[in-house]
């Protein structure tokens, strides 16, 4: 490739935002660069169109510094980046990481000697084999706890399906809510774990119906004990709109107070309005009777 060519290419890369697929041309680049920094005997006009070539070499090599480091300095830079690797928490990230520093490393190419490209490979490889200890050992403990999390969340959906077995609700409700805390507590499990959810989900489903359909019945229950005592407040209205303050009547109206008591609570949204105008109507009988007695 002539320097006309170099020229034209390296003005190219000058107008490349992304030079990942550029490698090739770069190598190519970098040999010229370093051919033509250290020829000394050209033609005036040869020299012109070395220094320009040179000069447009240096503006692309601020754009990709790798340009201008030697095989050493690269190489020495991968292996300094694989250490601090050593030290990063996020062991997935670091093993992609590791990965593209490997091919690096190949891409440095060789230094002038043999015995130094050696030495640092052997670095390289030192530094690898620490990481790649300390990932194995990171996994094999990720395996064990994964294995204590999934035997925690197997007796969690154990107990659950027990609760389902409570037929007192409001306490099956605290502990169902305490499992699904714990569960939460536990943690990702690793391989498995959408699998152990759907057992989980499945009880904390069957208890959602279970409650619902406890509900439904309660709620039926309320409406029947409020229906009944709304008959028992017409029958006292009535028996107050015909006082005779007979000794069997006021028996009656003091029989009304335990049939009322005898129905049960009738919710929380109709009970207390039901209970003071029954007690209304009561009141106001044996408070007319002091008149009559």
């Amino acid at each position: 490739m002539n320097k006309t060519e170099l020229i034209a290419l390296t003005k190219d890369l000058l107008n490349e935002e992304d030079l990942s697929s550029r490698e090739e041309d770069l190598k190519l680049l970098k040999r010229e660069y370093k051919y033509f920094s250290n020829k000394d005997e050209e033609s005036y006009f040869d020299k012109q169109e070395t220094d320009k070539f040179l000069s447009l070499f240096k503006e692309l090599a601020i754009k990709e510094p790798s340009l201008l480091r030697s095989s050493l300095d690269e190489k020495k830079s991968v292996i300094e980046k694989a250490k601090k690797l050593l030290e990063c928490k996020d062991i997935q990230a670091a093993s992609k990481e590791m990965e593209q520093l490997s091919e690096e490393f190949k891409k440095a190419g060789r230094t002038s000697k043999k015995e130094t490209d050696d030495e640092l490979w052997a670095s390289f490889r030192a530094v690898k084999d620490e990481f790649y200890a300390k990932k194995r050992a990171f996994y094999e403990e990720l395996d064990a706890s994964n294995s204590e999390k999934r035997a925690k969340k197997e007796d969690i959906i154990a107990r659950a399906n027990k609760v389902l077995e409570i037929d007192n609700i409001k306490e099956a409700s605290e502990q169902m809510d305490a499992l699904r805390k714990e569960w939460k507590e536990v943690g990702y499990s690793g391989k498995g774990d959408d699998a152990l959810w759907r057992e989980f989900a499945k009880a904390l489903d069957a208890f959602s119906e279970k409650r619902k359909e406890y509900r439904h019945e309660l709620k039926k229950t309320f409406d029947e004990r409020a229906e009944k005592k709304e008959e028992l407040i017409k029958t006292a209205k009535k028996i107050l709109a015909n006082s005779e303050f007979s000794e069997e009547e006021i028996a009656k109206v003091k029989n009304l107070r335990n049939e009322y008591k005898a129905i049960g609570f009738a919710g929380k949204e109709k009970d207390d309005d039901l209970y003071a105008r029954f007690n209304e109507v009561i009141q106001k009988y044996f408070e007319e009777m002091k008149f009559y007695k």
